[in-house]
This record gives C-alpha cells, sequence and structure tokens, in this order.
C-alpha cells in the first residue's frame, strides 16, 4: 500500500446499522446509512505545504458501481494512492459501508510485464456472477499502451478480501479506450464501451468489447460503433443497456473539445446525445439523438465550442424487464439567446430540463418540474418557475414492487448557494409522481449518484434502495477537498 493512501480511505463509521423504524418520509424508510472518508485535505494530502483537491469520489456517472449479493450492498471508493501522482488511483470494496477488499492499485497490480503506468483514475464497473463479485477498470501507461483489467472478489471471504485476475484485454498499440460504462446480459456477457483514442488515425471513436462466462478467456475483437476525424466529435461517458433477446444500446455524448474561437479558451461542450442500437458482430445504427440547436444549425454538426451553456448530456440508460424498454434521462440545456458579438457571455442565462425516454419516445419532457419545492432559486441565471433549475444530475432505476425511482441532486460550486440535499421521487406508471422527498446529505450531494438498477449488472431483483453519493463540506477555501463517500439502503412502502 503506497504511503497515505490508508488514511485517505479510512472508515469514519458514522451512523452504521440505523434501524428501519428511525427514518420515515412518505414511504421511504430508512434502513441502513454509512459514512466513509475519503481524500481528505490534512496532513496525508498536502503537497508543497497546500491542500491538493482530488478528483471527486463516484464523479461523473460511469455505470455500474453497485452490487447487491445476498442483502449486502457493495460499492467502489477510490483516491490517489499517493498524493504525488494524482493520476494513478487505489480502490477498495466496501460491503455495507465497511472496508471488505484489500486495497488495489490500479496502476500497478497484475499489469503486464513492461508496464508503466501513467495513469488509471476513473471509477470501476461493478458486476455480479451470483457467486462472484467482478470489477473492470482501464488503465494506461506512459507509452500510451492500455488495458482493461477484469477482476474478481469472493463475497464469502472473511476480508480483506483477495483479488484474483481474470482477463486483461490490451489494446493495439498506443490505442486507449476510456470513459468506460457497461452492463451485463442475458446470458452473463459482459459488454462495455468505451471512448476510443489514439492508433494510426488519431481518431475519435466510440467502441465496444465483449467477454463470456466464466471470463477467463480472451475478450471478443474490439469492436467499431463510430468514428469520427476531430475531437470536436468526442463520444464520451457511454452508458449501456442490453435487452433480453441480447441487443445492446448504447447512449453516448459528442462533446466539442475544439478551441472556443473567441478566447482560445477549451471548454467542456457537451453537445449531442445519441442512442445507438446494434447486436456485437453485427452493425450499430444511430436510433435517435438529441442535440443542441447550434448544433442542428452546424452544416458540420458539431456545434459551436463557445456556447459550452447549450449542452446535452447522458445520465441513466438501463433496460428494464418488467415493461421490456429502455429508460433513458439526457440533461437538457438551452441559451436564452445568443449575442454573435460576444458569445462566452450568452452561457450566463439558459433554461435547463431533464428529458425521459422510454426506447426513443419522449415520454416525461421535464423531470425537474416534479422537484419543485427544493432546487428552485429566483435569483439564479437559469430559474424558470416551472422548473428546478439548481439540479445537476438525475438518475433512476426500477424495484420490485414495479416503482420507478428517480433521484436528483445539485452540484453547486458555490458555498454559499449550496443544496445538502438529495430529491427522490416516485412513479408506477411515469405518468403520476409522488410528493418529492428530500435526503439531507451531511457533505452535500456531490457530483453524482450511483443507484442499483436490475438487468444491469447481473442482479435481477431490486427490492430495495441501494445507492451512494459522494460530497464534500462545501468549505469555501477548499471546495473539492474533504470528499465523502455516503451510502443508503431505503425500502419504498
Amino acid at each position: 500500500m503506497r504511503a497515505g493512501y490508508r488514511l485517505l480511505i479510512g472508515i469514519v463509521a458514522v451512523g452504521l446499522a440505523i434501524v428501519s423504524t428511525n427514518v420515515r418520509a412518505q414511504g421511504l424508510v430508512k434502513e441502513m446509512q454509512w459514512q466513509v472518508a475519503g481524500a481528505a485535505a490534512d496532513s496525508s494530502y498536502v503537497r508543497d505545504g497546500k491542500a491538493q483537491p482530488s478528483i471527486p469520489i463516484g464523479w461523473a456517472v460511469m455505470s455500474p458501481m453497485i452490487v447487491v449479493i445476498d442483502g449486502d450492498q457493495y460499492s467502489p471508493i477510490f483516491a490517489p494512492c499517493d498524493p504525488a501522482n494524482p493520476g494513478l488511483y487505489c480502490v477498495e470494496i466496501l460491503r455495507n459501508g465497511t472496508t471488505f477488499s484489500e486495497s488495489l492499485d490500479m496502476g500497478h497490480a497484475f499489469a503486464p510485464a513492461g508496464f508503466q503506468a501513467d495513469l488509471a483514475y476513473h471509477p470501476p464497473l461493478l458486476f455480479t456472477d451470483g457467486t462472484r463479485l467482478l470489477v473492470a477498470y482501464w488503465a494506461r501507461a506512459k507509452d500510451h499502451r492500455s488495458i482493461i483489467q477484469l477482476l474478481s472478489l469472493d463475497p464469502k471471504s472473511p476480508g480483506p478480501a483477495p483479488w484474483t485476475l481474470l482477463s486483461t484485454f490490451e489494446n493495439r498499440g498506443d490505442e486507449l479506450l476510456s470513459y468506460l460504462g457497461g452492463a451485463m446480459g442475458p446470458t452473463g456477457e459482459i459488454v462495455i464501451a468505451g471512448y476510443g483514442t489514439g492508433g494510426p488515425a488519431r481518431s475519435h471513436r466510440l467502441e465496444i468489447i465483449k467477454i463470456l462466462p466464466p471470463y477467463t478467456g480472451p475478450w471478443m475483437p474490439k469492436q467499431l460503433i463510430a468514428e469520427y476525424p476531430s475531437p470536436a466529435y468526442a463520444p464520451e461517458y457511454p452508458h449501456v443497456a442490453i435487452r433480453d433477446d441480447g441487443s445492446i444500446s448504447i447512449l453516448t455524448v459528442l462533446a466539442n473539445y475544439t478551441p472556443c474561437p473567441e478566447n482560445q479558451v477549451t471548454y467542456s461542450v457537451y453537445k449531442n446525445v445519441i442512442a445507438f442500437e446494434g447486436r456485437y458482430g453485427g452493425s450499430f445504427a444511430a436510433r435517435w439523438s438529441d442535440a443542441t440547436a447550434d448544433t442542428v444549425s452546424d452544416p458540420a454538426n458539431h456545434g459551436d465550442s463557445c456556447l459550452f451553456g447549450a449542452d446535452r448530456y447522458p445520465l441513466a440508460h438501463f433496460w428494464d424487464k418488467q415493461s421490456q424498454a429502455v429508460y433513458s434521462i439526457v440533461r437538457s440545456a438551452d441559451l436564452d439567446g445568443v449575442d454573435a458579438t460576444n458569445k462566452v457571455e450568452s452561457n450566463t442565462r439558459f433554461s435547463r430540463t431533464f428529458k425521459l425516454y422510454r426506447d426513443d419516445s419522449l415520454i416525461v419532457p421535464d423531470l425537474a418540474a416534479y422537484f419543485p419545492q427544493y432546487f428552485t432559486d429566483p435569483q439564479h441565471p437559469c430559474y424558470r418557475p416551472q422548473s428546478a433549475c439548481h439540479i445537476h444530475a438525475m438518475t433512476m432505476t426500477r424495484l420490485d414492487n414495479g416503482e420507478f425511482v428517480i433521484f436528483a441532486n445539485a452540484r453547486d460550486d458555490d458555498p454559499a448557494t449550496s443544496y445538502s440535499k438529495i430529491g427522490v421521487i416516485w412513479s408506477k406508471d411515469l405518468q403520476t409522481f409522488s410528493e418529492p422527498v428530500y435526503l439531507q446529505t451531511p457533505f452535500g450531494p456531490g457530483y453524482g449518484i450511483s443507484v442499483a438498477q436490475p438487468d444491469k449488472n447481473g442482479m435481477h431483483s431490486v427490492p430495495k434502495l441501494q445507492f451512494f453519493n459522494a460530497g464534500n463540506t462545501y468549505n469555501p477555501a477548499q471546495l473539492n477537498y474533504n470528499q465523502r463517500l455516503t451510502s443508503w439502503r431505503y425500502s419504498l412502502e
């Protein structure tokens, strides 16, 4: 274990094993809540006398990241192994909030001969085959050689459970496959999608790989889904859903990483969410898309890199066996207007909605409208009376009892206006919704919420809400420091 890491992920043990009768809120019954320390700005995370930030625990929206086996919740916690190397992360698996696995150095553990780690900082993906916990992640070497590792843990291990390497996928040459999202299919196959870069053409690609049980054999060849010549089309943050017939749906966003001509600044500009449909080894085609107005009107179809406030972003995408449909949530932001002489300034006023799709049909134009009491702020530039503009991210699942459950959280960077609660609503028909419930988060709602979803990663039954969020103390002087992971289990009565 590298210096400093043990302090970064030590257990805080606050609120462990809260009994179910303690907290009730309009049908939600809290059974357990765990809080775990993250990358803290303490003596173990100080360089040159200054506290250092880290990529927040649970950052972005990679999925899946929660597995439930025999009622026990498994989730990852990760931070730099050594503060001096912030791009190389270690991960531990928590079981019901307590450290279950040995610490795993994602850049070095089980690496092929000659692999000199350079990057390994994205959260891992979690699956189960019913008897094992399966964990997948990527790492890149200094020569840009990259790998995807699939490891397993035995849930019956008394702990700390040792890791077992099952299989390694090696990209060709200097190709990199990162920003991973995955799903497990009906026969146990694992399909992982990623953003492919490098290679002779230096193109930007959406690619998938696949492995079959028992996962110890070689991965099937990498398959190209879409390819773009320019960083104006970077297919990132893919989500994967696999139907009962084995067909695959991939939801991704095309980001525009070309500099804004006004100031030559490169922003994170997410312009076009696209759903690709097909079968592994067969053809894939774009089934539907949701693009910004400037992308639709752009002859090159990549949108304006100065208009970062006009964006589209994929937040959830999963197959629901009960209704035999794929559900997707897309964050959608549109500018009030564009000043052609000062496009960057045009980003300050916008409207934001959260669209819910069933397959390729828009069925709820704005889920944010069902969270009106808490996330609204009349002083905010994106304020609309009918929508909760401070929501940043959403996700959803469906329980065995037929209830769809939708989570919402804010990710404000101004500690004076931070929103310290998670919003929850539910519905059986996605036409009428419950009144929202707001769950207090002691360290803020963080960058997103990860939730257990049925038929996503080997779980076929989800009787309870199992989820986690990662937040900080919203210290104005140290924003994005003092990361804390909070895991939850709720019943919905």
